[in-house]
């Protein structure tokens, strides 16, 4: 098995162990490729930036101990983990980061969040939205010790990926993936006493 390894197969390994020369060759190799044709795919006014995609999606494949590359080493048999393979699968995701970018546009000004459950709907009146400066003092209070409860709020709540997304993004389990909802809901509430805010 282990002669049948790809050369991009052996790189991949060797980034999992830590070698920063083979994590600089998969950026040498592929971000020239992606920023093209994520430049061109995205070239429409009011468009996210090809380089923000680029770094946004780096991100991606490192974070969480290189999950994804670790996806795709798991999937796809040695043999065939070529670079043709690798630069799919990469794009791939990458257009996943930039439809990502997309569904989180209306940040900008004013935080809201449609999308989240811990927030009630009040048919009397618009739903209501939290303040960047409310929402960010909670942001930081999931971010102390809560690394995974904010990871999967950052993917669902700001980036817009489905459960089923996060649990394929993330390596986990659907189970363990809706029941973060349920902590963070609980941590939501938690960190709202400790800053004194008034959850609408």
């Amino acid at each position: 098995m282990h002669r049948m390894q790809s050369v991009v197969g052996h790189r991949l390994l060797s980034i999992l162990e830590g070698d920063r020369g083979a994590a600089g060759w998969l950026y040498d190799t592929f971000a020239p490729r992606l920023f093209r044709r994520l430049r061109q795919r995205y070239a429409y006014p009011g468009g996210p930036d090809g380089e923000d995609l680029l770094q946004d999606s780096y991100v991606f494949f490192f974070q969480n101990d290189c999950r994804v590359l670790r996806r795709f080493l798991e999937r796809v048999p040695p043999a065939e983990q070529t670079e043709g393979r690798l630069e799919t699968y990469l794009w791939d995701l990458a257009c996943g980061v930039a439809t990502n970018h997309r569904r989180s546009a209306a940040l900008r000004n004013v935080v809201s969040l449609p999308q989240a459950d811990w927030l009630p709907e009040d048919p009397s009146a618009e739903r209501q939205a939290i303040s960047r400066d409310t929402l960010s003092q909670i942001e930081e209070c999931l971010k102390m010790g809560r690394e995974r409860i904010f990871l999967y709020y950052t993917l669902r709540y700001r980036d817009g990926l489905k459960p089923e997304e996060i649990s394929q993004a993330c390596g986990w389990s659907r189970k363990a993936t809706y029941k973060m909802k349920q902590v963070l809901d609980k941590a939501v509430e938690e960190c709202a006493r400790l800053a004194q805010v008034d959850l609408p």
